[in-house]
């Protein structure tokens, strides 16, 4: 997942509660970017180049439609580059921008001088390549975007939209399922795959009625003999289902990390009702 330093790639909106703080370290012009835009710009264009610039450097896309543009960042980017403040009642780049072809030549402006690129041909089939590594230790396919959007970012591509970028990863992910799911038919008999199921699906003795996949997937607790115990008791319980024996190594091992993170951080119930029509009786990909 993006860092602290990334936290605004991707993102098509800024929050309204944006601090100078995060302005200054995300959305700030140098010297040199200001005598740039003075000298290509005039009037209240200068502010609309500003603001494409800085957000494309924050965000990494061209923004097009971009509401809600934080008041903060009006003022500071006005004070900047010198534009009277009462130049700056402006809610989007719509009321900033009444002729998009202005519009667009400005953003060809900061992608040009930002030294962003569009992505061409063969630069989609480079992304599908990425996306297919990437995805080896994807969790889900949000993490799997957020990981591309990164990729895309700091190798100064602007960001494709986010619905095709969204469809690119969730090919790129199910290739990576269907992998899976294939070593697993090969390697896991299915009468014991179907007698894991039932097991890990089935309530637990005890007041709390937890299911078996429950008591597995609680974290230990603090260090002590009663965790040790339980986790010995956790390792014995899977060796009674021979999982131990299972080859899956065709399986990236990061990808089986994903799958095991995946496992701790979703309820059973999702884990099965999300992941249906496979031919174990509509349970294998839970798996």
């Amino acid at each position: 997942m993006p860092s602290y330093r990334l936290r605004f790639v991707g993102q098509t909106s800024l929050p309204k509660s944006i601090s100078q703080n995060e302005i200054d370290e995300d959305f700030s012009l140098s010297d040199a970017d200001v005598e740039e835009i003075r000298s290509n710009f005039r009037g209240i264009g200068r502010l609309g180049a500003a603001i494409l610039l800085v957000s494309l450097r924050a965000t990494g896309r061209s923004l097009d439609s971009f509401t809600g543009l934080p008041r903060l960042l009006l003022q500071s980017l006005s004070k900047r580059i010198g534009v009277n403040a009462a130049m700056i009642q402006i809610a989007s780049l719509k009321t900033l921008y009444s002729r998009p072809t202005t519009r667009f030549e400005h953003q060809r402006w900061a992608r040009n001088y930002a030294g962003y690129k569009a992505l061409g041909q063969e630069d989609q089939h480079k992304v599908t390549d990425v996306l297919a590594h990437l995805s080896k230790s994807a969790v889900s396919i949000h993490d799997l975007v957020k990981s591309a959007e990164v990729w895309l970012f700091e190798n100064q591509y602007v960001l494709p939209g986010d619905r095709t970028l969204r469809d690119q990863a969730r090919q790129a992910f199910a290739a990576q399922d269907d992998v899976a799911i294939a070593t697993v038919r090969q390697s896991v008999p299915r009468r014991n795959l179907d007698i894991v199921m039932s097991r890990m699906f089935s309530k637990r003795r005890g007041p709390t009625g937890a299911s078996v996949l429950e008591w597995l997937r609680t974290a230990p607790a603090k260090h002590g003999p009663r965790t040790l115990n339980e986790t010995i008791q956790k390792v014995a319980y899977l060796k009674t289902l021979q999982v131990h024996e299972w080859d899956l190594s065709a399986i990236p091992p990061a990808r089986r990390e994903a799958y095991s993170q995946a496992v701790v951080n979703r309820p059973p119930y999702w884990v099965f009702r999300t992941n249906v029509n496979s031919h174990f009786g509509q349970r294998e990909r839970a798996f």
